[in-house]
């Protein structure tokens, strides 16, 4: 059974990778951040983010019973839709005519 120790594991890791928390009605809620999530003792919310989302403040949560997490998925890692951009490598300097 799922347990508030797996949840802080999932949160705690470094470097963080997102993850989804399947459901016992089928349905799965996605964690893109830890930022996102407040644990209890036996559930959790997480915050839910709209796809055009710049940082982590979030308006609407889903609230995820523990008991209810059939099981968990990492999801790819790659670069969060928010935060700063990835550094761009400088361009040479232009050669004197």
């Amino acid at each position: 059974m799922f347990t508030l120790a797996d949840m802080r594991a999932l949160l705690r890791a470094r470097p963080f990778v997102p993850f989804r928390l399947w459901l016992s009605d089928g349905g799965h809620v996605d964690v893109r951040s830890p930022e996102l999530v407040i644990a209890g003792n036996r559930f959790a919310l997480v915050g839910l983010l709209d796809a055009d989302a710049v940082d982590t403040a979030f308006d609407r949560y889903a609230t995820v019973w523990y008991l209810h997490v059939a099981r968990h998925e990492m999801l790819t890692a790659g670069v969060p839709s928010f935060g700063a951009p990835p550094a761009q490598p400088e361009s040479p300097a232009p050669k004197p005519a």
